[in-house]
């Protein structure tokens, strides 16, 4: 058991060894025994400690240039000018620029999400009707078959008319017209099965009773 645990604690990363280190006083013994072992192959807790400090410092850096170059961005600056403008003691000029380019493209992904495009207007009226539609269907013949109103089957109605906008549009609901639209198709829903249910299946007053 102990060898398994030397093994295992062995492929731990630094960051992994420190968190186990913090906590060891939820561990058995045995595990302690374990982690003490390895701490010390890998040259001690003080080692261990300037080498974790030293991964948190470099991902705080992380952090406060990836803040950084996001609100340039939001203010209109080019990804040349952001990497001339933000600089680092703890980060290489290549690591700076690979968090600038990944925050390029998660905010160009975010733009083009929240765009209002032809496309996304016509996408989420036709997905609109027909996940309407299919959950309107769905909806009617739930009453019908169940005799009931179940009105937590609306969120279905939500998940589908959503989905099958979002397969049109490619956009999500933070998109002010997705959202809507999908908002809109679940009315129509709720309407289009109500009137499923009194054409096919009502049966006057007492069908609830």
């Amino acid at each position: 058991m102990l060898n398994e645990l030397i093994e295992r604690y062995s492929q731990y990363s630094d960051t992994e060894l420190m968190e186990v280190y913090l906590n060891k006083s939820g561990y058995t013994n045995d595990a302690r025994k374990a982690l003490d072992i390895v701490i010390e192959k890998k040259g001690g807790i003080k080692s261990l400690t300037d080498r974790y400090d030293r991964i948190a410092e470099k991902e705080m850096e992380k952090a406060r240039i990836n803040n950084d170059a996001t609100q340039l961005y939001q203010k209109g600056m080019t990804k040349n000018d952001i990497n001339q403008r933000l600089t680092s003691e703890i980060l290489s000029p290549d690591e700076i620029q690979q968090i600038i380019e990944t925050t390029s493209a998660e905010i160009e992904v975010i733009k083009k999400d929240l765009e209002i495009k032809p496309s996304t207007i016509a996408g989420s009226i036709l997905g609109g009707i027909i996940g309407g539609t299919l959950g309107g269907i769905l909806w009617g013949l739930q009453i019908i078959y169940s005799g009931h109103i179940f009105y937590i089957f609306t969120i279905g109605l939500g998940i589908i008319s959503y989905g099958v906008i979002k397969f049109f549009t490619k956009q999500s609901k933070s998109n002010i017209v997705v959202f809507i639209i999908t908002i809109l198709s679940v009315i129509y829903a709720l309407i289009l099965g109500f009137y499923i249910y009194r054409l096919f299946g009502y049966h006057g007053p007492d069908k609830y009773s």
